[in-house]
């Protein structure tokens, strides 16, 4: 039985022209990579950032991907390869404005919201587990609806979080001193709020699965803590992707993984501009 070659691959599914443009990217991508065929996500990263110091338009750029991701879709089905390390890898286009960092909240002024208090126990320790959510793990509103209570490893001190259309799957480690408050929240407060059947980790006050309206009422009443600032679950993520690149100084592809995003471009906008390690992070990852 013959061997199919690439380029037959690509002829059952594309047209002649396409097929002898993704063969002519996917063969320069071969000759500046001669390890390719092993490469991981972090690999295939580093090769689009250099495409973008030599190509800033950003269509170019999506056709190098996916000829790219045929060449690994190949791999795949050929045997070579038992993982796609790119399948979900995306590039934004016309997406380089800068996010307004100035206007975000410190560590300092996020751990406030952690000071209100509610009449009812059972929802102070589900506004806690929430708020906590928000402000350590950074996740986004719909995140939150999505997590089911399996979805929390207390033994690992783990989340895991499901991967949606515009972020990545990933698995997040909880802080020592949140362990004791999910714990006392799964096991004690959750099933007496319960009204029915679910696996939703939040539950709302009907004892039903919470949804995203819920969130941003629960985040209102906060808002007067700073009355020159928008205070919502999106700025509250932002924040956080903020202060784990300059206030915690954690690197830049780690912040990429902890955030969810497809793209270190993303994560560089949370970078402050007079900071010194926006340069030292530019010069390791983004080499000219």
């Amino acid at each position: 039985m013959t061997k199919l070659t690439i380029e037959n691959f690509l002829l059952q599914h594309y047209s002649i022209q396409t097929v002898k443009s993704y063969l002519f990217a996917i063969n320069h991508f071969l000759k500046r990579n001669p390890k390719a065929k092993r490469y991981k996500y972090r690999n295939i990263v580093q090769y689009m950032e250099e495409i973008s110091q030599e190509q800033p338009n950003g269509k170019y750029r999506v056709v190098i991907l996916s000829a790219i991701k045929k060449y690994y879709d190949y791999l795949v089905m050929s045997g070579y390869r038992t993982d796609h390390p790119c399948r979900k890898l995306n590039i934004k286009v016309n997406s380089n404005q800068a996010v307004q960092v100035q206007d975000l909240f410190s560590s300092e002024e996020l751990e406030l919201l952690l000071t209100r208090e509610n009449r009812y126990e059972n929802l102070d320790t589900r506004n806690n587990v929430l708020l906590n959510l928000l402000i350590y793990q950074g996740l986004t509103s719909d995140e939150i609806i999505k997590l089911n209570v399996q979805d929390i490893d207390l033994d690992a001190g783990t989340i895991y979080i499901k991967a949606s259309s515009n972020l990545s799957r990933r698995k997040l480690s909880l802080l020592a001193k949140q362990i004791l408050l999910f714990s006392k929240y799964i096991t004690e407060v959750r099933p007496k709020m319960l009204r029915g059947a679910t696996d939703k980790l939040i539950i709302g006050k009907l004892g039903k699965p919470i949804t995203v309206n819920s969130i941003h009422a629960m985040i209102e009443p906060l808002k007067p803590l700073f009355p020159d600032k928008n205070l919502n679950p999106r700025t509250i993520r932002m924040s956080v992707i903020c202060n784990w690149l300059n206030e915690k100084k954690l690197a830049l592809e780690h912040v990429q993984e902890l955030a969810g995003h497809k793209w270190p471009g993303t994560t560089e906008k949370y970078i402050k501009a007079d900071s010194l390690q926006q340069r030292e992070l530019i010069n390791k990852y983004f080499p000219i």
